[in-house]
């Protein structure tokens, strides 16, 4: 099953903000995660399977898991 990505239209500032390297690391993690959201991201505090965390390089994103969506709810970029 693929999923749909949805954000927030802030969120989406934000990431139209980030500076290259790092928005491609996002963008690599979420095309990973709507595949097989489980398999491409870590428990996010208590492992739920809903919230979940997806992250490489200097970036990561809280990702909510819906029956057919993915939800990024917040984003870090740390640089």
């Amino acid at each position: 099953m693929t999923y749909r990505l949805r954000m927030d239209p802030t969120l989406h500032h934000s990431y139209k903000g980030l500076p290259d390297e790092p928005r491609r690391d996002l963008a690599v993690c979420l095309l990973d995660a709507l595949i097989d959201p489980v398999a491409h991201s870590a428990p996010y505090g208590v492992d739920d399977g809903i919230m979940r965390i997806i992250a490489r390089g200097r970036v990561a994103g809280v990702i909510l898991i819906g029956a057919d969506t993915i939800t990024l709810v917040q984003l870090t970029h740390a640089g």
